[in-house]
């Protein structure tokens, strides 16, 4: 999303708690270090400015700067890349940073998103929840996280928040551990519960008809994902969910990891896996933002057993 800043437009930032530059393009390369020399030199003397790369997900290492003022509670961070389109179409790096200076001046947060107090665990503990991420794209990322193992994807717990700026979260890396004096297992275990109240399921219909079937048929394909539609894929993992839609629909499913935010639920009548690991695939390259990507797996619920459970591609 973009704000509109009077000569060009910048991305709305995101606020983080705690969280080199990169090798790239020369173009690129020349911008970063203009934008560090602009902002170094703009700067009023009471706000710190720190570069870093920041992981995120997918294997996404971005240049991030974080501005940070006196009595704040959280930074706004800038990722340079989404800077860079400007810059292209004739804005100079020195007005840029002053667009930055004055955005980090103008919205000063006393306190994180949601008022939450994250160096208090009672008071964190109530905005638990869960989101889902998928491992062999994020294995470099996840080794900082508190994470739970689900076949090829890792159940994470987060912070959430929700307040004018609109829904956020903070995922809980383990150094969270310590100055909460808790342990990855009640981390988790207070995700899980709270999560289904704070992050509630939806569950809707996609009124498709495919070219086998007569009009006016209905595919059962189910789109399931929170009422935020942030993380939304994790709802798969809530207890009992996929089990009532089993039950509901009499059928064993199909899962398809339509992004991080939803999951597709496809009744099993019968349909071959590898056709629906295509769709999945196809999707996945057109259709979402490769940071959102999930997997490229379909996964098999058994109304028997009730378990979920990866079928494709097949573990070597």
């Amino acid at each position: 999303m973009l704000k509109d800043n009077g000569s060009f437009k910048i991305p709305i930032v995101f606020f983080i708690y705690k969280e080199s530059i990169v090798k790239t393009d020369s173009k690129k390369a020349k911008f970063y270090d203009e934008m560090r020399s602009s902002l170094l030199q703009r700067k009023p003397d009471t706000m710190e400015i720190e570069f870093r790369k920041v992981s995120k997900n997918n294997r996404r290492d971005l240049h991030a700067v974080m501005l940070q003022l006196p009595g704040s509670a959280a930074a706004p961070t800038f990722y340079l890349e989404d800077l860079y389109k400007a810059y292209e179409n004739g804005t100079s790096a020195d007005d840029i940073a002053d667009s930055l200076i004055n955005f980090a001046k103008h919205n000063r947060l006393g306190t994180l998103p949601g008022n939450i107090d994250i160096d208090d665990y009672e008071h964190a503990r109530k905005n638990l929840g869960l989101c889902v991420l998928g491992i062999d794209r994020n294995r470099e990322y996840l080794t900082d996280m508190i994470y739970e193992e689900h076949e090829d994807l890792a159940l994470v717990p987060m912070i959430f928040t929700n307040d004018y700026h609109g829904p956020g979260h903070i995922k809980v890396r383990k150094g969270f551990l310590e100055l909460w004096n808790v342990t990855e297992e009640e981390v988790m275990r207070e995700a899980k519960e709270n999560s289904p109240k704070l992050l509630p399921v939806t569950f809707r219909q996609l009124n498709q008809v495919p070219e086998d079937k007569e009009p006016g048929e209905e595919c059962e394909l189910f789109v399931i994902s929170n009422a935020y539609f942030a993380g939304g894929a994790a709802v798969a993992f809530y207890p009992r969910v996929l089990e009532c839609i089993g039950m509901a629909l009499g059928r064993d499913l199909f899962v398809l990891p339509s992004s991080i935010n939803e999951m597709i639920v496809v009744t099993d009548n019968g349909q071959d896996p590898e056709n629906l690991l295509s769709i999945v695939k196809e999707v996945n390259r057109t259709q979402v933002a490769p940071e959102e990507v999930l997997s490229d797996a379909v996964y098999y619920y058994n109304r028997k057993t009730d378990s979920l459970r990866r079928i494709l591609p097949a573990y070597a």
